[in-house]
């Protein structure tokens, strides 16, 4: 008998509920013991199987743990079978089956629009599914082997309506240049002074685990998973996000992770996600930490994505970015910044002129960016024009590692 694939996305605060076996469902009752009603939700092809409502769990008080956090820390249903046709697999919200290694952490996402219905994921599908549903906003929203494409315009054609690109992101989209990120593109950074993915790793640790070791890492603009493959290697985080507006970056991800490592659903998973910076797909005060390394000066309105990164951090979670400083940086470094400001705005002058998809920062403009979308403590690492800088959401407490 034709089986369907059990699919549920669930409204926020809202139990996830597992598929039970179909065998279960199809089982016919016995004529000498009436049977209760079933309370499973996988479906058979009958239209006439019944359909359990689902358990609406206790809503969290606002002082509450972000849910972003490992799965072992959050008490779950005991898990059942999975269906017969899906070996080895569990059923997501989007319907695909997914591989069933241990997991040491599970992965909320909410939708783009709303962002209220959330979608819980413990790996990435291993075939393409029927996508994540949220029926507040009549959407669905892609979901591959690839990626999950969790930005407002996945799946919807538009023909007459066009969003103007922004040079500083569509370059990225191109499959040559995702190509040739790691085949040089990055290297060629070390002529502004960055150190090196080695040793940027290792700053940016420094600054991710006081607030997120144990728990899940946002790696955002991923590219090609460069530091996102760190992060998961290293075994200090439950799991990564790597996250990318560009479709062929996540593709190229996708393929250094199998190459290197033979699955993305290892002792630490990563989840690859398409989304936009402005439009991030978690839940308010759900992150414990966002990395974005040479990402903000390609990022259409760094303002309002800023906003939205201190939106979705935790009560002490920290926010850590790479980039390039102005052309005036390695002569404020000794000077002052201020007292090198006019040089800098013709640097800044030469490159509008010049049709420079990118921005160049001042220091400042950093601190100002963060202070004033309500992120503290902002620190930093400078040399020449790259600059390491973290802030931090108020209301934790920084650990120290």
């Amino acid at each position: 008998m034709k089986q369907l694939a059990a699919k549920w996305s669930r409204p926020a605060g809202a139990r996830a509920l597992r598929p039970a076996p179909v065998s279960a469902a199809l089982a016919s009752p016995s004529p000498s013991r009436p049977q209760p009603p079933s309370t499973s939700t996988s479906t058979s092809a009958s239209p006439s199987a019944p359909q359990a409502a689902p358990r609406p769990r206790p809503r969290q008080p606002r002082h509450a743990p972000p849910s972003f956090v490992p799965a072992a820390a959050a008490p779950s249903a005991p898990s059942a079978p999975s269906a017969p046709g899906a070996p080895g697999g569990l059923s997501s919200a989007s319907g695909a089956s997914v591989d069933s290694p241990e997991q040491r952490a599970e992965f909320d996402f909410v939708c783009p629009i709303c962002l209220t219905t959330e979608f819980r994921m413990a790996a990435m599908p291993t075939s393409s599914g029927p996508g994540l549903s949220c029926p507040r906003c009549a959407r669905t929203f892609p979901a591959s082997p690839d990626y999950l494409d969790l930005t407002t315009t996945a799946g919807v054609p538009q023909r007459v309506y066009n969003q103007k690109a922004w040079g500083g992101t569509e370059i990225f989209r191109s499959p040559l240049v995702s190509f040739a990120y790691e085949r040089g593109w990055r290297q060629g950074f070390a002529w502004a002074g960055f150190p090196g993915a080695d040793r940027e790793y290792e700053m940016a640790l420094s600054y991710l685990l006081p607030a997120a070791e144990g728990r899940l890492l946002v790696d955002m603009s991923c590219g090609s998973g460069l530091f996102s493959r760190r992060f998961a290697r290293s075994g200090r985080f439950a799991g990564v996000v790597a996250a990318d507006f560009s479709e062929n970056m996540l593709k190229q991800t996708r393929q250094y992770c199998l190459q290197e490592g033979g699955t993305l659903n290892g002792t630490t998973p990563i989840m690859l996600v398409r989304a936009d910076v402005g439009r991030l797909p978690f839940a308010t005060g759900s992150v414990a930490a966002l990395h974005a390394g040479a990402a903000i000066h390609c990022w259409p309105n760094p303002q309002a994505a800023l906003a939205e990164i201190s939106r979705v951090l935790a009560p002490g979670g920290v926010f850590v970015g790479t980039t390039f400083l102005n052309g005036a940086a390695p002569l404020g470094q000794v000077l002052g910044d201020e007292n090198v400001r006019a040089l800098a705005q013709l640097d800044q002058l030469a490159g509008s002129r010049g049709g420079q998809p990118y921005r160049w920062w001042e220091e400042a403009e950093l601190r100002e960016l963060c202070e004033g979308v309500g992120l503290k403590d902002f620190r930093r690492d400078r040399s020449w024009r790259f600059i390491m800088f973290a802030a931090t959401k108020p209301g934790g407490e920084r650990r120290s590692v």
